[in-house]
């Protein structure tokens, strides 16, 4: 038996249109930057993972645009 899932589950996926993409992006990237610059080299490696996986999605790298 498969449960549905409820109102308080977050979704499976979450979309973003191009505009959207692009602005958490670049906000990812000034908070990143921002972070190296004050010495959180811990919060800063989280970041740019995030950073990261964002601009491969969007085709920003060489992977292709694909993730997982």
């Amino acid at each position: 038996m498969v449960e549905e899932p409820s109102a308080e589950d977050p979704p499976a996926r979450v979309h973003y249109g191009l505009e959207e993409a692009l602005d958490l992006l670049a906000a990812l990237e000034e908070a990143r930057d921002a972070l190296i610059t004050t010495d959180h080299l811990a919060e800063a490696a989280q970041v740019e993972h995030q950073v990261q996986l964002l601009s491969r999605r969007l085709g920003f790298d060489e992977s292709g645009g694909q993730d997982g």
